[in-house]
C-alpha cells in the first residue's frame, strides 16, 4: 500500500520533471544556438561581447544551473524516491565499477566535448589578442573564402578520390585474409601467420616512410641500387605523382590489413560449427561454405566495419599522406582537405579559415555515415544504429 502511494505521488511529479529537463535542455541548446547562429552566421561587423555575447551565454548558464538543480532534487525530493531509491542503492552497491568509468568520461569530455568549443572560430575573424570568445564574428566569410579559391574544388576532388578509391581496393582485403585464415588448420602456424601480418600495425608512418625511402629513394635506394647495377633505370617512387596513388593503396594494404582481420576472425570463431557440419553432410565444398555460410554469419561485422569506414571517406589517413607527400607531390597528388588545412592552420596561421573547412569536412562525414547506414539497412535490413 505504501508503495502505491510512493507510486502515485512519482507519477504526479514525474512530469514537472519532465518539463524542468526539457526547459533546461531548451535553455542551454537555445542559447548555444542563439550565440553561434544568430550573431555568427548573420554576423555582427561591431561585435560587442556585452550587447550580444552575454545574453545567450546567461541564458545557457541558466539552463545548466536549473538542469544541475533538478538532478539534485529528483535525489532529494521525497517524492521521486520511488525511482531515485534504487538508483541510488545501485550506485552505493557498484560504485568501485563507476568509479573506474569516470576517468574515461572525464577524458572523453575534457578532450572531445570541450574542444568542440573552438567550432565558432569557423564564424569570426580570429585576432590571437582578443581570443576565441572576444573575437568579431564574420558570418559565413571563411567558408566563402575557401569555396571561392580555385584549389578549393581540387582539394574536395583529390580527397574523394583517394578516399572511394582506398575504400573499394583496401576494404575487402582484411575480410579475404580473415577467410584464408579460418581455413588454416595449423596453430602455431596460423599464430605465426597473425602476428607476423599484424606487425606492420604497430610501426608509426614515419618509420614508414623512412623504409620506403632507404628502399626507393632515387639517389640511395637500396632498390634504385640494385637496378642501377643489373643496367637499369631507376624507379623515381617517391617523387614521382604518377606513382603516388600506387604508394599510398600499397602501403595502407601492408601496414592496416593484418590488424583489419582481428574483428572479422573474432565474428568468424562465433559461427555455429554445426552449419559447417550440415554442409559438409549435403556435399558442400570449403568454398562454398565460405559463401553460404561464413560471410553471411558475418555480414553484421562488415557492414558495420563498411559504415564507419564509408564515414571517414572525406577523411583521408592524414598520417599516411603527410609523411609520404614530397615537394613534388605535396600541392598536387598528395593535397587533400586535411593537408591543406593543416598549411593553413599550422603554416599560415589562418586558424578561422581551417577550422571553417575541417568544419565542413566534418559534416559531409557526418552526413556520409548516417547516409551509409541508411542505405545498408535498407539493402540488408542490418545498420550500425
Amino acid at each position: 500500500m505504501q508503495m502505491t502511494k510512493e507510486a502515485k505521488a512519482y507519477q504526479k511529479s514525474a512530469w514537472i520533471i519532465r518539463l524542468v529537463f526539457l526547459l533546461a535542455g531548451l535553455m542551454i541548446a537555445g542559447g548555444g544556438i542563439w550565440y553561434v547562429a544568430v550573431t555568427g552566421i548573420i554576423g555582427r561587423k561591431k561585435w560587442d561581447f556585452v550587447e550580444y555575447g552575454m545574453p545567450p551565454a546567461i541564458l545557457a548558464a541558466a539552463g545548466g544551473v536549473i538542469l544541475l538543480a533538478s538532478i539534485i532534487a529528483y535525489f532529494k525530493m521525497p517524492c521521486f524516491s520511488y525511482k531515485a531509491a534504487p538508483l541510488m542503492r545501485d550506485l552505493k552497491r557498484t560504485k568501485g565499477k563507476y568509479l573506474m568509468i569516470l576517468p574515461g568520461l572525464i577524458f572523453v569530455f575534457v578532450f572531445s566535448y570541450m574542444p568542440m568549443y573552438g567550432i565558432i572560430l569557423a564564424f569570426k575573424t580570429y585576432k590571437v589578442k582578443s581570443g576565441i570568445m572576444f573575437s568579431a564574428w564574420c558570418g559565413m566569410e571563411n567558408f566563402t573564402r575557401f569555396f571561392s579559391r580555385d584549389i578549393a574544388w581540387s582539394v574536395i576532388g583529390n580527397t574523394l578520390f583517394i578516399g572511394v578509391t582506398q575504400l573499394l581496393i583496401t576494404f575487402p582485403i582484411p575480410i579475404i585474409l580473415a577467410l584464408l585464415l579460418n581455413e588454416l588448420h595449423n596453430k602455431k602456424f596460423k599464430k605465426t601467420v597473425q602476428s607476423v601480418i599484424y606487425l606492420p600495425h604497430f610501426v608509426s608512418w614515419i618509420i614508414m616512410y623512412s623504409l620506403m625511402f632507404s628502399l626507393f629513394s632515387i639517389t640511395g635506394g637500396a632498390v634504385n641500387k640494385l637496378l642501377i647495377s643489373m643496367g637499369l633505370n631507376p624507379i623515381n617512387l617517391m617523387s614521382n605523382p604518377d606513382s603516388f596513388y600506387g604508394m599510398l593503396y600499397g602501403t595502407s594494404i601492408w601496414k592496416e590489413a593484418g590488424w583489419g582481420t582481428i574483428i572479422y576472425i573474432a565474428a568468424i570463431t562465433g559461427v555455429d560449427a554445426e552449419l559447417y557440419e550440415a554442409a559438409r553432410m549435403d556435399g558442400a565444398n570449403r568454398l562454398q561454405q565460405c559463401f553460404y555460410i561464413t560471410l553471411p554469419c558475418i555480414a553484421f561485422s562488415i557492414t558495420t566495419m563498411l559504415i564507419l569506414n564509408v564515414g571517414s571517406v572525406m577523411g583521408a589517413n592524414f598520417d599516411q599522406i603527410m609523411n609520404l607527400r614530397t615537394d613534388a607531390t605535396a600541392t598536387t597528388v598528395a593535397q587533400v582537405i586535411d593537408t591543406y588545412v593543416y598549411d593553413m592552420g599550422v603554416s599560415k596561421e589562418q586558424y578561422d579559415l581551417s577550422t571553417a573547412i575541417g568544419l565542413f569536412q566534418q559534416a559531409v562525414n557526418c552526413i556520409l555515415v548516417f547516409g551509409s547506414n541508411f542505405v545498408v539497412k535498407k539493402m540488408s535490413g542490418e545498420g550500425f544504429f
